[in-house]
């Protein structure tokens, strides 16, 4: 495929720059697998970028590296500048806090805490001021429209407006990246619609974002698409100015790369 980003795109500063990251995992029998090979990634700021793939293509151990959960077995990572893969424990943790936002497809949201509570949970980490909390809670339940629910458990609100929280959450603290797993898996079409065009609105605002998806649907809604199979770069779309065109393409290509139907979930246009 043909790469059609922007210079202007080009010319921004790279928030994530990953070179020939490699992941090989081992067993005790001596068998290895190779579920990354030498993959290269830059991220600009202010990008909208979906990975997708087949199962087993190592999209969610490319997420696992550029979430510094997990580290590289060869090749490199910068984020924001800095090179997480040789911080200690105690300055990852803070590194992870600050400069990465997480969202989950099962939301990983406390029970025990309250939704106000939740959402401020990093700031809280980081000894935030109490005024300042409160200003930047303001800020992200009236962007998200949920501020009716923050003195509710999150088992009594809804799988969308649980979506909500978690992004409120990872947005909290002002990341330089925020990074998306499978966040439509759980929701229904209308939810799944609400959650996606939320992502796009903070994007539009300046928010960086990598999502990892299986559903061409949500995938229609990124700026650019970076297909991997057999832990390989595949190839990657641009979106243009029109959404539905940008889906079908996204069809197509997943068609491309075969034995990816079964991954494929129902197309919501």
């Amino acid at each position: 495929m043909s790469r059609t980003a922007s210079a202007t795109t080009n010319e921004r500063s790279a928030v994530l720059e990953a070179v020939g990251l490699t992941k090989v995992y081992g067993s005790t029998s001596g068998a290895v697998h190779t579920a990354l090979d030498g993959f290269d990634l830059r991220i600009q700021a202010g990008e909208f970028l979906g990975v997708m793939g087949p199962s087993g293509s190592g999209k969610t151990t490319l997420l696992n590296l550029l979430a510094t959960i997990d580290s590289p077995t060869a090749g490199s990572l910068r984020i924001a500048g800095a090179d997480p893969t040789g911080m200690r424990p105690t300055a990852l943790a803070l590194f992870r806090r600050r400069r990465l936002g997480f969202v989950f497809q099962e939301f990983n949201l406390l029970d025990s805490l309250s939704v106000r509570e939740n959402i401020l949970l990093p700031l809280v980490l980081d000894n935030v001021k109490v005024n300042e909390m409160e200003r930047r809670l303001r800020e992200v339940t009236e962007r998200l429209g949920i501020g009716a629910l923050l003195e509710r458990r999150p088992y009594e609100i809804s799988g969308g407006q649980q979506q909500r929280v978690a992004i409120a959450r990872a947005i909290i603290a002002g990341p330089d990246l925020v990074l998306a797993d499978e966040l439509t898996g759980n929701l229904d079409s209308k939810s799944a619609l609400d959650v996606m065009r939320i992502l796009q609105g903070l994007n539009d605002d300046g928010v960086t974002v990598v999502m990892v998806t299986h559903d061409p649907f949500a995938a229609s809604f990124c700026k650019r698409i970076e297909f991997i199979k057999d832990g390989r770069r595949f190839g990657e779309l641009v979106r243009g100015g029109n959404r539905q065109a940008f889906f079908q393409q996204v069809l197509d290509t997943l068609s491309v790369m075969g034995g990816v139907a079964d991954d494929v979930q129902a197309a919501r246009v």
